[in-house]
């Protein structure tokens, strides 16, 4: 447990129930709640969580827009440490047991909280619905001059900061050769379904030349939801759909939305042959294969002590998946010419104010373009307790965050102490 605590702080988490989150045994929400609790407990602070299907916004009566309530719990124990017994994000879902289930902490009933009287808000949601989560995004911009938001709302709502749009936004050499069938936000004026597959077709003919393969995904999709290959599906060797029908390309369209269209990068498959045990013995500095999960905080590739950076995460997949989440994560080190982009990736995270973000990797066999960055994470990621279970500790990174979180606190007092009359500071 660290570092950064100073004044009684009270913090309230937005995330989500445990039972309802895609891999319990690594909910960094859960986790960063209880860390923070402990901290909480030595300094006489105060934990709050809030949960999707619970929470509602209101101004507070006779005040500015700005003043907003909350529904939410007070966080009051929690019987045991989470994730000590924590295996793999693959583990099976054991209440009680591996993660703890809604009787592992106990929580005050519902009331409403109002956001100005909060040092922080972590935001750290995936099961709600896109809309209830834009209202609250929106609710939260306006509660952000009033309290640190761990997760600036208007990056959230900026379609240029999405996953899959950011990438974009970095460096054309490390990044697929990518087309958006959304036009850019300033573009002005509607694209109709037709003319969006058009262009994602003229892309595929002239700026990819017709590959073998092309992958399609909804730009606001996650956890591998929607993927579709067309063409030469690399998984089986068969050709379905032609990679430039027009047909296919509205189809896509109508059922998901805009899409990121991408060339395909081969060598996110693991070599063949190799059982999930073999794999977990590759050498961590074996780079030749697989989809790494990178995190940055502060702007900052995570360090040890030694000042060595933290392993990350080499996601593989499964035998028949194309989605690297599908498989279990192993332990590999990040290379040179990966650290060195990472810093510079590192240094617009802080420009942009993403003070805990991350990404994927994914590395190629050409030596003039080593790995390509495929998909961003602009918020608090869910992959902290993965990363610091691969680093001996499955809450080195969580601490690492709430360390971040208490850092801005202390910022922002600093800021509000200066801008108090000099008497009133004296007094």
């Amino acid at each position: 447990m660290s570092v950064v605590q100073q004044q009684p702080k009270r913090i309230l988490f937005f995330i989500d129930r445990i039972e309802s989150s895609s891999y319990p045994v690594t909910e960094t929400g859960y986790a960063l709640t209880y860390r923070a609790f402990l901290r909480a407990r030595e300094t006489g602070g105060e934990v709050y969580v809030a949960y999707p299907d619970t929470h509602c916004t209101k101004p507070a009566r006779g005040r500015g827009s700005s003043r907003i309530r909350v529904l939410a719990h007070r966080v009051l124990s929690f019987s045991d440490s989470p994730y000590r017994f924590y295996q793999s994000q693959r583990a099976a879902y054991q209440p009680g047991e591996h993660v703890g289930s809604p009787a592992c902490h106990e929580e005050s009933a519902g009331a409403l909280l109002q956001l100005d009287t909060v040092d922080a808000i972590v935001w750290r949601q995936e099961s709600g619905t896109p809309e209830s989560s834009r209202a609250l995004l929106r609710a939260l911009q306006r509660a952000e001059s009033d309290t640190v938001v761990y997760q600036s709302p208007r990056l959230a709502l900026d379609p240029r900061f999405g996953s899959k749009a950011l990438p974009g936004m970095v460096d054309p050499r490390f990044t697929p050769r990518t087309h958006y069938t959304a036009p850019p936000p300033r573009a002005g004026g509607l694209v109709d379904i037709c003319e969006k597959a058009r262009r994602a077709v003229a892309f595929v003919r002239h700026d990819l030349a017709r590959p073998a393969t092309v992958i399609a995904k909804p730009l606001h999709g996650d956890n591998g939801f929607g993927i579709t290959v067309l063409g030469r599906d690399p998984r089986t060797g068969s050709v379905s759909t032609p990679v430039d029908d027009l047909d296919t390309w509205e189809e896509l369209i109508v059922r998901y939305g805009d899409l990121v269209v991408q060339e395909y990068i081969a060598s996110v498959r693991a070599p063949e042959g190799l059982s999930a045990e073999q794999l977990a013995q590759v050498r961590h500095d074996r780079r030749d294969f697989g989809e790494i999960r990178f995190l940055l905080l502060d702007g900052e590739i995570p360090r040890m002590s030694n000042g060595e950076p933290f392993r990350v995460a080499r996601r593989v997949p499964v035998e028949g998946s194309l989605i690297a989440d599908s498989g279990i994560s192993h332990a590999t080190s990040l290379s040179d010419a990966e650290i060195q982009f990472l810093s510079r990736l590192g240094a617009l995270y802080r420009q942009w104010g993403i003070w805990f973000g991350g990404g994927d990797l994914i590395r190629t066999p050409d030596p003039s373009r080593p790995f390509v960055f495929t998909d961003a994470a602009q918020s608090v990621c869910g992959h902290a307790v993965v990363t610091g279970a691969l680093n001996g500790d499955p809450y080195l990174v969580v601490d690492r965050i709430l360390d971040s979180v208490e850092r801005q606190i202390a910022l922002r007092r600093a800021r509000l102490d200066l801008s108090r009359p000099v008497a009133a500071r004296a007094g």
